[in-house]
């Protein structure tokens, strides 16, 4: 009985630090995959694009190509720059934007509804905006 708990206690100990890994490493993102937004059957034929912000910046950090809204979702779009986060210590907020109507809607990026250790496709979503992140840990 006592091996058992042994074998349990080294499982979870080796589960507990692996799962942590990443509170202190920066993602880098680099495409953002956009699922839906609302108002799509009611805005103007335009191309869309997605922004990316540190919350506590009134600039974008990054920004995605644009894409025509007349097409089909989901896409994948790149992120030019590829920006660094440290998802786990500052707070984003994805927004998106037409070249026509300009701000559709936003969302944001709380890691404290997520515990990834190796993220290659997060989502998040709001009323108006559902994406998925997409990246590599540094």
């Amino acid at each position: 009985m006592n091996k058992i708990i042994r074998i349990f206690s080294l499982i979870s100990l080796v589960f507990l630090l692996f799962s942590c890994g990443n509170d202190d490493r920066t993602f880098q993102l680099k495409t953002v995959k956009l699922t839906e937004y609302t108002r799509r059957e009611s805005l103007p034929e335009q191309n869309l694009y997605i922004k990316v912000f540190k919350d506590e910046i009134p600039t974008s950090i990054a920004q995605t190509e644009t894409y025509p809204n007349s097409l089909p979702l989901p896409v994948v779009l790149k992120v030019h720059p590829s920006p660094e986060m440290n998802l786990y210590a500052e707070s984003y907020h994805i927004e998106l934007w037409g070249d026509v109507t300009g701000y559709i809607g936003n969302c944001s990026v709380n890691m404290d509804n997520y515990k990834i250790v190796f993220p290659i496709d997060m989502e998040v979503k709001s009323e108006n905006l559902e994406v998925s992140l997409q990246g590599s840990w540094r």
